[in-house]
């Protein structure tokens, strides 16, 4: 009887390990992508996004629209619809890891 509570108590140790292991790969992957998020500047892609839905005149939302296609990130290398389409992905991926995370 004994033997059979050590060999249990040996297997939930390995898988403990195993989980500590995969969690800290998966924290590191979530830490990554919200830094990207972040260097994305979500807050701006946002809110030029609600600039054109809430937009009151049909003229200014196209104006808007084509003015932030044209509109390059700081660096000069992305445009917004560029940067919005990365934004997504990352998105896409987080909430992906949380539900693998979650169930």
């Amino acid at each position: 009887m004994d033997s059979e509570f050590e060999v249990v108590d040996e297997r939930l140790k390995i898988f403990l390990g195993q989980l500590q292991i995969e969690f800290g790969i998966l924290d590191r992957i979530v830490r990554r992508d919200l830094r990207l998020l972040q260097s994305a500047k979500l807050e701006e892609i946002l809110n030029s996004c609600f600039l054109v839905i809430y937009g009151k005149r049909p003229k200014q939302k196209l104006q808007l629209l084509e003015s932030l296609k044209r509109r390059r990130c700081d660096g000069g290398k992305y445009n917004f619809l560029e940067r919005l389409l990365g934004v997504v992905c990352l998105l896409s991926k987080v909430v992906h890891l949380f539900v693998i995370c979650c169930s």
